[in-house]
């Protein structure tokens, strides 16, 4: 896992977290392209002109339906998508797996549970400014994980839904390849049981059931995770690996809320107000696609497959299928074409381009460019620039909160164990 940036075609920067797929055990190849890896929205997303951004201290963007942040996700380019819940199940399995199960904006500004972790509040409601909490607040708790998955505002995420209290989904994280996820696509399909048995989660009677058959009554409600009853059906393992049942041993607060009447959305992670109820693994499924209000956000994620870098273009073309034969640089001994060959030099620095294929890349770009492409460039170039300096400062600042952070737990720890 690392942190990243990648920059879009106008010079604006994602802040990124980096997994390959065996770290969060999602699928290694999507559409018979292998991936190489998963890059996370470090923050939920804010809105710039209309494009979607991981960024920090920012905003984050509500009032977006389902349906709209899917597209404005993908918007981004390709590889680019709505986190899909296998990711975000992903994070939450790593996140409880290694014990570190993050905290929240869940009170108005601070964490229910630990009143002293606080964000920065705005527009005086209880929302937080994304990445304004401290690391407790990411998913590893640490400066380098992914933040604000608990609390704050809910968010979409892509590849499930219900309908009629089913439990649909697109196969093997098909969602961040681009499927097609309207409510009428072919691509959705039931999760079963050994036995060959749909899954209904059935609230009634106070509780949500999970049976192989539809209930005649519809109702909508909510219970603690824990609280699940399987009601004698043998869940299978794959409703824990998409955090859709507890895993064994868990004991969060966490809330799971259902409406079978008709087809239902995912939201996940809980909102500012919403207290113990809001965790990690806290799921809503109860609204339509087209709703939309101040509670609930998203956050976009990227796939990188193998060959690819996602930086500048963000993959505008599939480089996947279309790979072109390596040319051989010609060489360049005129001053002018010195300078090319110097400028694309320091851009490779910039976008931090280490592979012969990424070096040998840029610079074929940045020697054939016509004057055109330079006039363009001339007017990215200092957003580029500031843009590098902004992120060295931050992964400074990082390094150096984590530092800190590293000391202070080792001082409690002597000072313990001296007493």
């Amino acid at each position: 896992m690392r942190n990243e940036v990648l920059f879009d075609a106008k010079g604006r920067p994602d802040i990124m977290v980096v997994f390959t797929p065996d770290e969060l055990g999602l699928p290694s190849t999507l559409c018979g392209k292998a991936v190489e890896e998963y890059l996370i929205s470090k923050y939920p997303n804010t809105l710039i002109d209309g494009v979607p951004y991981s960024l920090p201290f920012q905003k984050p963007a509500t009032s977006v339906n389902h349906d709209e942040a899917i597209t404005l996700c993908q918007s981004k380019g390709c590889g680019w998508h709505l986190l899909t819940n296998d990711e975000w199940a992903a994070l939450a399995r790593q996140s409880w797996e290694n014990d570190t199960i993050p905290t929240g904006n869940t009170r108005g500004g601070s964490s229910h549970s630990h009143p002293e972790q606080t964000g920065t509040t705005y527009d005086g409601s209880g929302r937080t400014l994304a990445g304004s909490g401290p690391i407790q607040w990411n998913h590893d708790r640490t400066a380098e994980g992914v933040a604000d998955l608990v609390g704050n505002v809910w968010e979409h995420v892509g590849g499930i839904r219900f309908l009629d209290g089913q439990v649909q989904v697109i196969p093997n994280n098909g969602a961040a390849a681009g499927a097609d996820q309207s409510e009428g696509s072919p691509e959705w399909t039931a999760i079963y049981t050994t036995d060959g048995d749909p899954i209904y989660y059935n609230p009634k009677d106070g509780g949500i059931y999970l049976e192989p058959m539809a209930t005649t009554e519809k109702d909508y409600d909510g219970v603690p995770f824990t609280d699940l009853e399987e009601n004698g059906l043998d869940v299978p393992d794959k409703l824990i690996e998409l955090s859709l049942y507890p895993p064994r041993g868990y004991e969060g607060s966490d809330y799971f809320w259902v409406d079978n009447d008709g087809e239902r959305c995912v939201y996940r992670g809980g909102s500012w107000n919403n207290g113990a109820n809001a965790d990690l693994f806290s799921l809503s499924g109860d609204n339509a696609r087209s709703y939309s209000c101040a509670y609930i956000g998203f956050r976009s994620a990227f796939v990188r497959y193998s060959g690819n870098s996602g930086d500048l273009d963000n993959l505008d073309t599939d480089t996947a299928d279309q790979q072109p034969e390596p040319k051989e640089a010609e060489s360049y001994e005129t001053l002018p074409g010195l300078v090319r060959e110097i400028l694309a030099g320091q851009l490779a620095k910039l976008c931090r381009y280490t592979e012969p294929a990424q070096l040998h890349e840029i610079t074929m770009k940045v020697l054939e460019a016509d004057e055109t492409e330079f006039g363009e460039l001339a007017q990215l170039l200092p957003t580029l620039a500031q843009t590098a300096v902004a992120v060295e400062l931050y992964e400074s600042v990082a390094k150096q909160v984590k530092l800190a952070a590293t000391t202070s737990i080792t001082i409690k720890t002597e000072v313990a164990d001296y007493e």
